[in-house]
């Protein structure tokens, strides 16, 4: 009896298979790419939505979007002034985070670092364990940074640190002028390279006020900032920014809990590189020396993402709007002030 023998493949057949393939696959990839970014779009507009959401029950209870403080009204007197809770601390408990909130001993700062802080102030590792807690909800899965560093500015330094990828709209509040302009002018800074308005990063003239002057910022959170009320966004909720994203690592100024690393100014456009610098990886370099750039914060205290062609922002109604790289810097800075009376169409962004 005959075995009859199957033929097999041959090479130039099986080569053609593989060919193929690699073909699908390389059709395919960008598809699974750009679903996945798609999920890490939406997960970011949802956390920014649950931000929105947690200011507007803050503004329920308490007549005004929360503080963003070096110095607190509810927690001052004339002699201490000092704390330098963030916005986002203030929201802890419309955020889900009760407990939280109740672990933080507002008598104390929030580091240990007295480098150019005054010594009178209560510094100390008491409230490490709330700065070093990781609240998903402030994390954008597409910021590839570690979600605890110890690149930190201010009182806390070198010690461990809970980042935010969101911060609080400063406005278009200076950024290391020069000589900055008086409240509410606009004019062009050549440190950066465009027009900004008021004081450096809103702060109020005379040095620490208790309580801080209302209106020294041109956004909603700033450092000093005792609150917005929802009458005073003038130029409508819906064309204000409440808040955007960051990349963390690109920059000292990221730590959730305090007042100084939790915001971003639009005196720089959106997705703004410094000449002469880069993001490599999961920080920021020279790109001829590779020296670390993450100390200079007036290239970097400003609103940044990876999501292909810009950003995300929370608006003041609750809304989240994309917003392009490309956006007209005049447009860009309009919307990020509350009561400048600029009119912007839906089409202009």
């Amino acid at each position: 009896m005959r075995t009859r023998h199957r033929p097999g493949f041959t090479l130039i057949e099986l080569l053609v298979v593989i060919a193929i393939i690699a073909v699908l696959i390389a059709l395919l990839l960008p598809a699974v790419q750009a679903a996945r970014e798609a999920a890490r779009r939406s997960q970011c507009i949802n956390n920014l939505k649950q931000l929105g959401m947690a200011c507007h029950n803050y503004n329920s209870a308490q007549n005004t979007f929360p503080s963003n403080l070096y110095l607190h009204p509810n927690y001052s007197t004339t002699s201490y002034v000092w704390n330098n809770a963030s916005w986002i601390v203030f929201l802890l408990p419309q955020m889900e985070q009760q407990p939280l909130y109740n672990a933080i001993n507002f008598s104390y700062m929030w580091g240990v670092n007295n480098a150019g802080w005054k010594t009178t102030m209560a510094l100390g590792q008491q409230n490490s364990t709330v700065r070093e807690t990781v609240i998903n909800s402030l994390i954008c899965p597409t910021d590839p940074s570690p979600a605890i560093d110890t690149t930190n500015a201010d009182e806390i330094g070198s010690s461990r640190a809970a980042g935010t990828s969101y911060v609080g709209n400063v406005g278009d509040n200076c950024l290391n002028c020069a000589t900055c302009p008086g409240p509410g002018i606009s004019v062009f800074n050549p440190t950066q390279g465009y027009n900004c308005r008021g004081a450096q990063l809103g702060d109020p003239t005379g040095g620490a006020v208790v309580p801080p002057p209302p209106a020294t910022g041109s956004g909603i959170f700033w450092r000093e900032c005792s609150g917005v009320k929802l009458n005073e966004i003038t130029d409508g909720t819906s064309n204000t920014f409440l808040a955007g994203e960051q990349l963390m690592k690109v920059t000292s100024w990221n730590a959730w809990v305090e007042s100084n690393q939790s915001v971003g100014s639009t005196a720089l456009p959106l997705n703004y590189i410094a000449p002469g610098f880069t993001i490599a990886g999961q920080g920021s370099s020279n790109i001829t020396t590779g020296a670390s750039d993450v100390g200079t914060w007036w290239h970097w205290y400003s609103f940044r993402s990876l999501h292909p062609g810009g950003g995300n922002f929370a608006m003041c109604d609750g809304s989240v709007k994309f917003i392009k790289t490309s956006i007209n810097m005049a447009t860009y800075q309009a919307l990020s002030t509350r009561g400048n009376g600029e009119v912007l169409s839906a089409d202009s962004y």
